[in-house]
């Protein structure tokens, strides 16, 4: 019997990545200078998308925190419902708008492997309006993860096509309440976390009281960046944050031996005393900031 290779067949993606030589070109790609892509690229790739209300990049690649393994992420909004053309494969994601469904599709434009989110114009609209100006921080409902990182990456992100739909809704954030709403969220987490640095430490458990003060640091620090118009939420990027925020109440030097967590493991008491001390201060100045 003669033995046959197995065959593979990919769902997504071009297959690239399968061998040494193909990782090696990507690799060098995704190093070499930032080319996006052209709304002209992206209808050409696909049709679907010629009517989008807007398309915009938004993650690490614009921000210029990227790295070699970096994904583009791209935004399409439209008017209507989304209808997936030819060979494109999509899956359901569920958000806490009337309509719940967005799309998503994975693909490529020259090295970077992309994630496509496809939302309805209302969709975006409806949590925007959730945090307009004058709507008391208190009667905000939760929002999950999908409709934070939608808000946060339209702030941050760059439009390719439909300029002006993206510069409404991003002005239209920056206005609203959404910055003070992720702080005061944030407050409360880092209190309760706090809350158990004391209960810990006072009863002598100082390696669990660095991991609860570890928490109320980061929880803290990414309220109080949220003032600054940073709205991300991911602890990896916390210091760069700082860096591009360059709060007044925390120092870079400050955060990053907190970030570190430099000298936990010689004085794991002293550094959860510490890093609370810290946290409190920061929540502090959320509190007279969102007053």
């Amino acid at each position: 019997m003669a033995f046959e290779a197995p065959s593979l067949t990919l769902k997504y993606g071009s297959g690239r990545e399968a061998s040494a030589e193909g990782r090696e070109a990507l690799l060098k790609g995704r190093l070499a200078e930032l080319q996006l892509p052209t709304a002209a690229d992206v209808h050409e790739k696909y049709p679907a998308f010629v009517d989008a209300s807007s398309i915009f990049v938004s993650g690490s690649l614009i921000w210029g925190w990227a790295h070699a393994n970096s994904d583009l992420d791209l935004y399409v909004i439209s008017k209507e419902p989304f209808v997936a053309g030819p060979g494109m494969e999509t899956f359901e994601r569920h958000v806490s708008t009337a309509d719940p469904l967005i799309w998503i599709t994975l693909g490529e434009f020259g090295p970077f492997r992309t994630d496509i989110e496809i939302w309805r114009e209302e969709q975006v609209d409806e949590i925007i309006d959730r945090f307009a100006k004058g709507v008391p921080n208190q009667e905000v409902p939760d929002i999950g993860m999908s409709e934070h990182d939608m808000l946060h990456r339209l702030v941050s992100g760059a439009p390719i096509a439909g300029d002006d739909w993206f510069a409404a809704r991003r002005d239209a954030i920056r206005a609203g309440s959404f910055g003070s709403w992720l702080a005061e969220s944030k407050k409360l987490d880092a209190e309760g976390f706090l809350e158990d640095v004391a209960g810990l430490l006072a009863s002598g458990d100082e390696h669990a009281a660095v991991i609860a003060a570890r928490e109320a640091f980061n929880r803290s620090l990414t309220g109080l960046l949220a003032l600054y118009g940073e709205y991300g939420v991911s602890p990896k990027w916390n210091f760069k944050r700082v860096l591009s925020a360059q709060p007044a109440e925390i120092s870079k030097d400050e955060a990053w031996e907190l970030i570190t967590m430099k000298g936990c493991y010689e004085q794991p008491g002293a550094w959860a005393e510490h890093a609370a001390a810290v946290a409190t201060r920061l929540l502090i100045a959320v509190e007279e900031k969102t007053a």
